[in-house]
């Protein structure tokens, strides 16, 4: 926290250090510095005074103990960490775990929850925090501050009964249980972790603790298709029989950084995960969601964003009520229901509120059906701290309408008439689906553009993972079409949220695509959808 190497980590995310940083490194190349008459050799410099950096912040429990992250006893095969270029700016200090408690100890300090406020962020990759020395003692200190969920992510490695006793006693506790596989050997090959078993026989011991969890698997076809598609319906089946809360199920892909060669067929991958997700989800009772979950609403949905429930958190309200899968909410309330963003906000200020009973509307096999949903009714794995919306799981969070207003009054602040709208792939449809049934934008001309991932390369195509350098390649190529010059371009802001000052992953600034293309460039506030 106090050496020179720490403040250049955090400097991509700072303009403050990074400025001081730039005064230090020009002043010292100019003057010697001297102590008692003999030159002192200058290899760092210290904050003086931390409260005048603090910022403002959700204060998320894991903006303390996510910087026990910085190593991994295991070498998962399709780590995403393996396929950052070495531009990217993330990546962690290697420093003995005494120097990671202290930093650790210290923005704990400063760690301010009911003021909004701690210190700056140092992002980076985060790897396995459970195998950190200090990391429960950490989470000891930090639940003196906090009485927010620990949302801990793990590989599963570390999660022996007495790990397990001592989360218990630091409750509400949710972990993401990067499983992937119930078998110990496939485990170990997707993985190359030591404990496999450790890991797949935490899930039990977690319903004993009564610690809900997320069990996530990325089906990466190690062998071949079949044996990853039997081996995710074993898995899920696992899952299910010791009360998961959710089963995530994350897609794989890979950047040209990960492999040069074609390690699999994306499409063919995905829409065979896909498939099987939705046979399962008739049989388990535990949700399946797959991300990015927009991907599964593209390949089997007609019309976009609406609030159809794929799931249900089993002993939730939501699902004691009698709500099922493949219910579309029509009314929450007298309220009627026209998006999911908009059915995920009302069921949040539901659950938020002190209302002991509401009545939810939905259409089911093409019939209106009324259920009234008792809020207290409710055990394992559901917990009113970690769920948000009754229980209930949907295809995503969708896009909001908001988004389409918040768009006009951009447009509006520069009186353009022909506007370049750069989306991904997988939002292109929704967004497209919303802009012809909006009454907004009259005679404008809206392009939408969909830049290709080519700083990552390989089979990434998310708008998220997109950098400045592919905006501006993809823009000079759409000028050089017929469609004529644009008077603003538009980009939504979720690719240029590293550490809050529109910066995309290699720590480049959004402004620097309208200085290389000469056209004014603004971002649509909105957060990352691809959940």
């Amino acid at each position: 926290m106090n050496s020179f190497q720490d403040i250049r980590n955090a400097s991509l995310y700072e303009p403050r250090i990074e400025l001081i940083k730039k005064q230090l490194e020009s002043f010292l190349s100019v003057v010697d510095l001297e102590k008692n008459g003999e030159v002192v050799e200058v290899d760092g410099f210290r904050l003086k005074n931390l409260k005048d950096w603090l910022s403002p912040s959700a204060c998320d429990p894991s903006e303390i103990f996510g910087y026990a992250g910085s190593r991994c006893n295991c070498d998962c095969i399709f780590c995403c960490n393996k396929g950052n270029p070495p531009s990217l700016a993330l990546g962690n200090l290697r420093r003995p775990p005494a120097e990671e408690f202290e930093e650790m100890r210290t923005r704990l300090d400063y760690f301010f929850p009911k003021q909004g406020s701690c210190l700056f962020p140092s992002l980076g990759d985060i790897y396995e925090v459970m195998m950190h020395p200090h990391f429960l003692e950490v989470l000891q200190l930090l639940r003196q501050k906090s009485s927010k969920v620990f949302r801990i992510t793990t590989n599963g490695e570390s999660l022996t009964s007495e790990i397990i006793s001592q989360l218990e006693r630091l409750k509400p506790v949710y972990l993401y249980l990067s499983l992937n596989s119930v078998c110990p050997s496939r485990r170990t090959r997707l993985m190359k972790g030591k404990n496999p078993q450790v890991a797949i026989d935490s899930l039990p011991l977690l319903r004993e603790a009564g610690i809900p969890y997320a069990l996530v698997i990325v089906p990466w076809p190690v062998d071949s298709l079949c044996e990853m598609l039997d081996d995710l319906s074993n898995t899920v089946a696992y899952a299910d029989h010791n009360d998961a809360h959710l089963v995530e199920v994350n897609l794989p892909g890979y950047s040209t950084y990960f492999s040069q060669e074609k390690l699999f067929d994306l499409e063919e991958v995905w829409v065979k995960v896909i498939s099987i997700v939705r046979i399962l989800r008739n049989s388990a009772i535990c949700p399946i969601v797959v991300m990015p979950s927009i991907y599964e609403e593209n390949l089997c949905k007609g019309r976009k964003n609406l609030p159809g429930i794929v799931g249900l958190v089993k002993n939730s309200p939501a699902a004691r009520a009698g709500l099922k899968k493949g219910d579309q909410v029509l009314k929450i309330g007298s309220i009627v229901v026209s998006s999911r963003p908009q059915a995920r906000d009302l069921l949040s200020v539901l659950q938020r509120s002190e209302i002991g009973e509401v009545s939810l509307t939905v259409e089911r096999e093409g019939r209106s059906i009324e259920l009234s949903v008792n809020l207290e009714d409710f055990c394992y794995p559901y917990s009113k701290e970690i769920d948000h919306h009754l229980g209930v799981i949907f295809m995503g969070t969708g896009l909001r309408l908001s988004y389409l207003e918040s768009l006009r009054g951009v447009i509006d602040s520069y009186n353009a008439k022909h506007v370049l709208f750069l989306s991904s792939a997988l939002v292109k449809p929704t967004f497209e689906q919303l802009l012809a049934e909006s009454h907004l934008f009259g005679n404008l001309r809206i392009d939408i553009g969909v830049p290709q991932n080519s700083f990552f390369g390989g089979n990434i195509f998310m708008g998220d993972l997109l950098v400045v350098q592919d905006f501006i390649d993809f823009i000079r190529e759409y000028l050089k079409g017929n469609g004529g010059k644009p008077d603003l371009i538009v980009i939504p802001s979720s690719p240029f949220s590293l550490g809050g000052w529109g910066r995309d992953l290699t720590g480049r600034v959004y402004l620097d695509i309208e200085r290389e293309v000469g056209i004014p460039v603004e971002l649509l506030e909105c957060s990352t959808i691809f959940d």
